[in-house]
């Protein structure tokens, strides 16, 4: 299932937005689950609450809060790193002021139904992959936690931590065997005891990498060169214009 949040204080094009992905998933089979919202307040009330949310749409002039106030807390005071928004305005001057927001991207009013599937294409074939569970026991139970959820493994004596945004979650585990046999794109070793996934990074320093949340991970000498090979590497993929 995809969640797609809406928040524009135009019931009209909420409505719109909503009919789009109600045709788009009956024509094509899969399920989409729609929640409307008319201001910033109600909407980042049910963020808080709620957790799996895939697409925002957000309009930027809203009455309570602007669109991008809205994108701030959620980024800094929420800390959440998932949800990937869309703005909506009428006018093309907010696009630069939204880039520390990391926006998945802007639409310009008035819209249309390619303008919207477009988006929601683009966003399956990037984000389809995050989409992923891990499996980890608990005694005998075995428990699954969606991949995009994790902002990082911490090894902690003979448990592993799995450290979400908000909770840590602890099993049983081998640090040395999880390095050899989770190998999922965006999860990176930079330490014995750590794996981190990059989709949180706030900063990295050439010792240690600041995570979304504030908390320091170190980087170990081993993994020192390693790192900074995979930087590059995504430095080079941003300037050929394949990410974002």
């Amino acid at each position: 299932m995809y969640n797609i949040l809406i928040c524009d204080d135009e019931p009209v094009t909420c409505t719109y937005i909503e009919g789009i992905f109600s045709d788009y998933a009956k024509k094509n089979k899969i399920d989409i689950k729609v929640e409307l919202f008319f201001n910033g307040q109600e909407l980042l009330e049910y963020i808080s609450k709620n957790s799996n949310i895939d697409l925002l749409f957000l309009d930027i002039e809203l009455p309570d809060n602007s669109g991008a106030e809205v994108g701030k807390i959620l980024r800094e005071n929420l800390q959440n790193e998932v949800i990937q928004i869309v703005f909506i305005s009428s006018k093309e001057k907010y696009a630069m002021q939204l880039f520390r927001i990391r926006p998945f991207d802007f639409l310009i009013k008035p819209l249309d139904e390619k303008m919207i599937i477009d988006v929601f294409e683009e966003y399956e074939k990037i984000y389809s992959k995050n989409r992923k569970f891990f499996e980890y026991k608990i005694g005998k139970q075995t428990e699954k936690i969606l991949l995009s959820e994790i902002m990082y493994f911490m090894c902690d004596n003979r448990k592993i931590c799995i450290v979400t945004t908000g909770e840590k979650i602890f099993f049983y585990g081998n640090m040395k065997k999880m390095r050899e046999t989770f190998n999922e794109d965006g999860f990176w070793s930079v330490h014995n005891s750590f794996i981190i996934n990059i989709m949180y990074v706030k900063l990295f320093r050439d010792r240690e990498i600041v995570m979304c949340d504030g908390n320091v991970v170190p980087i170990s000498n081993a993994y020192k060169k390693s790192i900074r090979k995979r930087l590059m590497e995504l430095d080079e993929v941003k300037r050929d214009g394949r990410l974002g």
